[in-house]
């Protein structure tokens, strides 16, 4: 696959995690009514999503570059790796002392860490023809 549809795949991939990221601060906010606008709005959801988006396919480039035989499965591993590994962001985060309830960060988050892989390996049938 080339690079420019790789990067094709990696911006759509961002755009539908960041979709599923503004979906889930909305549910998380209604059920657990605290505001965490001032650390994460829809612009710092769709920016980390594209760059996320962006490394995906350009790893997944490298990677499969260079192995050529197991390529796709070092990359999948690698990237639930970081995805996981990601959590240590919000749970480091120095938090405003303004914001209430700051426990409940992490459950608003770590979660959001997940959705790129996740919208990654979902729409793999999408972008790759057997």
């Amino acid at each position: 696959m080339s690079y420019k549809n790789l990067l094709i795949r990696g911006l759509v991939t961002a755009v539908f995690a960041a979709l599923a990221c503004i979906v889930w601060n909305k549910i998380f906010y209604f059920a657990m009514m605290t505001d965490f606008s001032a650390i994460i709005n829809i612009g710092s959801i769709f920016g980390a999503n594209i760059f996320a988006g962006v490394v995906m396919a350009t790893g997944y480039f490298i990677i499969t570059k260079y192995i050529k035989k197991n390529g796709v499965l070092v990359f999948n591993i690698l990237l639930a790796t970081l995805s996981i590994a990601s959590f240590y962001s919000p749970l480091s985060a120095e938090l405003p002392l303004d914001i209430t309830a700051p426990e409940l960060f992490l459950g608003l988050a770590a979660p959001m860490h997940l959705f790129p892989a996740l919208a990654w390996f979902t729409l793999e049938p999408v972008f790759v023809k057997k």
